[in-house]
């Protein structure tokens, strides 16, 4: 149990070295988000569950599919390492004083090693240019990424289509080759 800031501590040295670690937290709602990807980033050396607590549309990101309206950069990377579910949602009642929103218990599952995808910090960047100007095709929305445009042409992805639409497959290959002519 570790009782403090949770951005000011080294997740790295708490690691204990042949168990799972676990991290079962209540976020600031205003850190949440960093900390959640800096954990994915460094997942498969924990190999635990997270167990957080989110402001409820936060949530709804983190476990979107594609073509739904909360889709986003956040569920991409939330699902290139875990398999994220909401398992409760609790309203402004449940706490003292009550919010003014909705919260949810998100349970974040690490995907077996042989599923993760082991570059998140490419997908990190291939994500934030995509869904930067969300309404925008792809071909434009990626132009500010230094061979992001010629990496979607060599994965096949038609450049037309929009971020929200692309899978978690092809959100993959697009980093991977994006990394590759890097």
């Amino acid at each position: 149990l570790v009782e403090g800031d949770a951005m000011d501590v080294d997740e790295a040295a708490l690691l204990p070295e042949a168990r799972p670690a676990h991290i079962v937290a209540n976020l600031p709602y205003n850190v949440g988000t960093p900390l959640l990807v800096d954990w994915l980033k460094t997942a498969s050396a924990w190999r635990g569950v997270m167990v957080l607590m989110f402001q409820k549309e936060v949530a709804l990101r983190i476990c979107a599919a594609p073509d739904e309206d909360h889709y986003g950069r956040l569920a991409v990377l939330a699902q290139a390492a875990t398999r994220p579910r909401i398992a409760i949602t609790l309203p402004p009642g449940a706490f003292r004083p009550p919010p003014k929103v909705d919260s949810a218990v998100v349970v974040l599952e690490p995907l077996p090693p042989e599923q993760a995808f082991p570059d998140l910090d490419a997908l990190e960047s291939i994500t934030a240019a995509a869904f930067g100007q969300r309404r925008k095709m792809l071909r434009a929305a990626l132009k500010s990424l230094e061979g992001a445009v010629e990496a979607l042409e060599a994965s096949g992805i038609d450049p037309t289509r929009r971020a929200e639409t692309l899978t978690q497959e092809e959100f993959r290959k697009l980093a991977t080759a994006w990394r590759a002519a890097r």
